[in-house]
């Protein structure tokens, strides 16, 4: 039997995909920082937070990004409807290569952002409740590719991290030296 799978084009997804990032990780973030008595006013905070708090915004839209791009790049024919949080592939280029969360650790790194920039502490409770709920997520997440991708998901769970990239050990990471022989005296 044959069977037709819809899908959402690529651009369309890039689309709705951005603007719901956008809705998410920075108009949210601003209405929080609203609440209370400086009502979305960064003003009083130092100069130096609230610029560090839009580098950490900018890294994490970046790391967001770079994620979307090794999709975008994994789907060509555009992303199936029917298959919810679970995708049809298993990615280990891009970012995937480094961790296996890229897209929710970017999230939670904007929101770092935004709390570092607003102080408030509605932001770093919304900050605090997305991670909360991206680690019962992932574990939810990863129970389904398991089931999905058995074997290949398994090594790839043992050999890339969750959240954080491993750092080489002191040489252990690094290519043997190989250095020709010398001639034989003779």
């Amino acid at each position: 039997m044959l069977c037709f799978v819809r899908r959402v084009p690529r651009p369309t997804g890039v689309f709705v995909w951005t603007a719901g990032a956008v809705a998410m990780h920075a108009v949210v973030p601003f209405e929080l920082s609203r609440l209370g008595d400086r009502a979305g006013r960064p003003g009083r905070r130092p100069l130096v937070m609230r610029g560090a708090g839009l580098v950490t915004v900018a890294a994490g839209a970046g790391l967001m990004a770079w994620a979307l791009a090794a999709h975008y790049q994994a789907a060509p024919r555009g992303w199936a409807l029917e298959s919810g949080l679970t995708p049809q592939y298993l990615l280990r280029r891009g970012p995937y290569r480094l961790c296996r969360n890229p897209m929710y650790a970017g999230e939670a790194v904007v929101w770092l952002g935004w709390a570092l920039f607003y102080g408030r502490p509605a932001v770093w409770t919304g900050l605090a409740i997305e991670c909360a709920a991206f680690a019962g997520i992932v574990r939810w997440e990863e129970q389904r590719l398991l089931g999905r991708f058995g074997g290949g998901y398994r090594a790839y769970l043992a050999e890339v991290p969750r959240w954080m990239p491993r750092t080489p050990s002191a040489g252990k990471d690094l290519p043997p030296v190989h250095r020709p022989a010398a001639p034989h005296p003779g």
